[in-house]
């Protein structure tokens, strides 16, 4: 796989057509004009998501502004449509950067107000999301701290606090979603399509039908099995907190959505990782495999503070090599996990892309293609062997053993308990689209 990413980029025209030529020069000419603008959006979208003031916020959405008035300007689509529509290109690199570049300005093919509209409301919903911090018990609390209750707290009690506390922002930014969901959907509706949701399926060469039929069949297939590890699960869960399995509530288990495994097979997950370097650990890794991340590290911002966004995330500046990550490490087996799969995005992003590869083509195929190498990667922090060669497993054998057995069973229950989770994602988004107004 690295040779694919990192052989020359060449195209096979010896002679290019008119069509060619044509389309190759307002390329040149967009892209001149695309690209900073672009590295100033992710500029302003790193400050404004480790700083969370409005400054940065205010910042980013002006930039945005900016960028969607190059993307709309009606005159550059409808030249863009013609060289699309016209076909006869002899290259199909330039084929494929026209179509690319035509999916991105379709959807901004609507008056510029609504654009600035549905800017404003993204950025205050952003915004909100960074800065909440749940209040447990009279105290705010971070993000690790609530999962720290969940994981660990017997009382179910101290348990719902620490969930309902992590909710408190919907209340927050309800108001604004629902705005901005409708101003999606009129988006949307302008250009044609049933709703947001249909667009941006379309814009990312998908069909909703298609990715329906496939949820269908995965929610077939994971069903019975699912439903065997969350009994097994559930059995668990009651016993460490006392009650009946039917007294079970969401607060019972350990994350705040019910979206990852909960590690309760009696080996110690994150013990592995309470007194190691995660950051070194991924040095380690990476370099190992030749590919290394401390540049990428040395960008990034790695570790809580106020009004940063709580979650995790890698960005790619400029598609030159300016990649980061944004995380909150703490030393867990979840941040182990987060890490390898933010850092896999890294290696398969433009980091590891030559610059013989157009500049709008610059980046992971699919959003599908770089969140599987990042799960592949991601997965290792529950991996034996891994834990082995990375010195952090037991000396004991028999220690090893059964940590190696329990995380495999864990990794196992997680992969179905995430698959039911795309499924609630998936179908929630859809019925927010095709009814806002429902409860």
């Amino acid at each position: 796989m690295l040779a694919i990413l990192c052989s020359p980029f060449t195209s096979a025209a010896a002679e290019p057509t008119p069509q060619t030529a044509e389309a190759r020069a307002f390329l040149t000419e967009f892209v001149g004009r695309l690209k900073p603008l672009q590295t100033e959006v992710n500029l302003a979208w790193w400050d404004a998501s480790t700083q969370g003031d409005d400054t940065s916020f205010q910042k980013k959405q002006e930039a945005e502004n900016r960028i969607d008035a190059l993307l709309a300007d009606p005159v550059r689509f409808q030249k863009l449509t013609t060289l699309r529509e016209r076909g006869g290109m002899s290259d199909q690199v330039v084929a494929r950067q026209i179509e690319v570049l035509y999916l991105r300005c379709l959807e901004k093919q609507v008056p510029s107000l609504l654009l600035q509209e549905m800017n404003a409301k993204s950025n205050s919903i952003e915004k909100a999301f960074n800065s909440f911090r749940p209040t447990v018990g009279g105290e705010e609390k971070s993000s690790n701290e609530v999962r720290n209750i969940l994981q660990k707290s017997a009382s179910s009690a101290d348990r719902q606090a620490a969930w309902e506390g992590s909710k408190g922002v919907g209340a927050v930014v309800e108001k604004d979603l629902l705005a901005l969901v409708a101003l999606r959907n009129q988006a949307a509706r302008e250009l044609g399509f049933e709703n947001y949701q249909v667009m941006k399926m379309f814009l990312s060469e998908q069909k909703q039908s298609d990715i329906l039929k496939l949820f269908d069949e995965l929610d077939e297939l994971t069903r019975e099995p699912f439903q065997k590890a969350k009994s097994e699960i559930d059995k668990k869960l009651a016993e460490h907190c006392g009650i009946e399995v039917g007294e079970l509530r969401p607060w019972h288990y350990h994350d705040p959505f019910f979206q990852d495994s909960p590690a309760v097979f009696g080996a110690d997950l994150d013990g592995l990782y309470s007194k190691q370097d995660i950051l070194k650990l991924c040095r380690v890794f990476y370099s190992g495999i030749d590919l290394p991340i401390e540049d990428v590290l040395e960008r990034s911002d790695l570790f809580e503070k106020q009004g940063k966004s709580p979650h995790a995330f890698c960005t790619d500046i400029d598609r030159d090599g300016d990649v980061r990550v944004l995380a909150n490490v703490v030393p867990s087996e979840r941040w182990m996990e987060t890490m390898l799969h933010e850092l896999g995005h890294a290696v398969y992003s433009s980091k590891n892309i030559p610059n013989s590869v157009p500049y709008l083509l610059r980046e992971q195929s699919h959003i599908l293609t770089t969140e599987g190498i990042a799960m592949m990667f991601g997965r290792l922090s529950k991996n034996g062997l891994w834990h082995e060669k990375m010195g952090v497993a037991s000396d004991d054998p028999a220690t090893r053993r059964k940590v190696s057995n329990d995380a495999a069973r864990v990794l196992r229950n997680q992969l179905l308990i995430f698959s039911r989770w795309c499924q609630v994602m998936l179908r929630f988004e859809k019925g927010l689209y095709e009814n806002p107004k429902q409860d």
